[in-house]
């Protein structure tokens, strides 16, 4: 599958007045594979072409992979230990995967009520939509 971003950047030229995300080199994403083997392609170019950083006047944040525990949040809520996320959503929401699926679906943890919301939606998709696409 080839994978590219090239309507998204477009888009986002034409819907954003300024950009401040960090493109990552092939090193960088070499060792994110390293420390995390199964993060899905799409996610991966998307941070090589696009880049870590909000989009869309903060419309949605996307960056390198986090969890509750980097967030001082695993007190506070119960997930499974290889839930990742890549981004969130402004308003306490994140979006990431289930790694021990590895089937590249993006989850959502909803702060509100604690839960994990399976989207069945490839990263592409997902973020897509999350761009107003």
């Amino acid at each position: 599958m080839d994978i590219n971003y090239a309507s998204e950047i477009e888009f986002l030229k034409k819907v954003e007045s300024h950009n401040n995300r960090t493109l990552l080199n092939n090193d960088q994403t070499k060792n994110l594979l390293l420390e995390y083997p199964k993060l899905p392609e799409d996610y991966l170019i998307y941070l090589q072409e696009i880049g870590s950083g909000s989009f869309r006047e903060s419309q949605f944040n996307v960056t390198a992979p986090f969890n509750l525990e980097d967030l001082g949040l695993e007190d506070h809520y119960e997930l499974k230990p290889n839930i990742w996320f890549f981004g969130d959503n402004f308003a306490g929401d994140f979006a990431g995967f289930d790694l021990d699926q590895n089937d590249g679906k993006v989850v959502e943890f909803w702060h509100d009520s604690g839960e994990l919301y399976y989207t069945n939606k490839t990263f592409k998709t997902y973020i897509r939509e999350q761009m107003l696409m």
